[in-house]
Parts: structure tokens; sequence; C-alpha cells
């Protein structure tokens, strides 16, 4: 997964590959899940492979990430903290929104995130 990760800083800031990858190495490592950057896509569970899209997405020079209805992309998501801890070990220099429905508002109740309703 790493080549996937690093994919987004060779492309958009024609960094070499190596040192995309190494970075995207030391991404994964810094949250814990270094073991997942000689894995392929086919061999990760929901949790895992959203774990990849948002180090994607981190790579991006975008300063805000929209996270869309959380819950229906990890299935087996049972608590927002589980990504705030991850966004908060690697402390991104971004704005991080929550975009989801009221249905799943019970979700954010006493939570660290901000609701807007």
């Amino acid at each position: 997964m790493k080549e996937n990760i690093a994919l987004i800083k060779e492309v958009h800031r024609h960094t070499a590959r190596l040192e995309a990858e190494r970075e995207a190495r030391e991404m994964l490592q810094k949250i814990g899940y270094a073991y997942l950057s000689d894995l392929r896509k086919n061999r990760c569970n929901d949790f895992e492979r959203f774990v990849v899209m948002l180090l994607r997405a981190l790579m991006c020079d975008r300063e805000r990430i929209l996270i869309k209805t959380p819950f229906s992309l990890v299935r087996s998501l049972e608590s927002i903290s589980k990504i705030l801890d991850l966004l908060e070990k690697l402390n991104p220099n971004k704005v991080i929104i929550f975009l989801d429905t009221y249905n799943n508002q019970i979700d954010y109740k006493d939570s660290r995130c901000r609701t807007i309703e």
C-alpha cells in the first residue's frame, strides 16, 4: 500500500518514487500501521483501506480534507475516536471536516468532534 499512498506525491509534487515511498512508510509507522506497507488492497480490511485513503488525502496539497459518512465507508467502525486518534498522531496541518447524516449523530456524541447542525 505504500506505493498507493506515495503515488500522490509522485504525481502532484514530482517527488522521486523512493522518497515518496519512504514518507508513506514513515506515516504508516507513526500511526502503528507499518505492516500495511507491503500489503495489497485485497489483503486489507475496510478500516485499513480507510487508513490508506486518509494518508493519500493528507499527501495532497489541499488545506481541507472532507471525510464523508465515515461510518458508511468503514462498516466496522465502532467509534469516531478511532479516526480522531489517527489524526492526532499524524497532526496534519489541515482542516479535517466530517460530513455525516443526522441518523449518525449519536456516533459523535461525547466525541472530540465539534458538530454543527
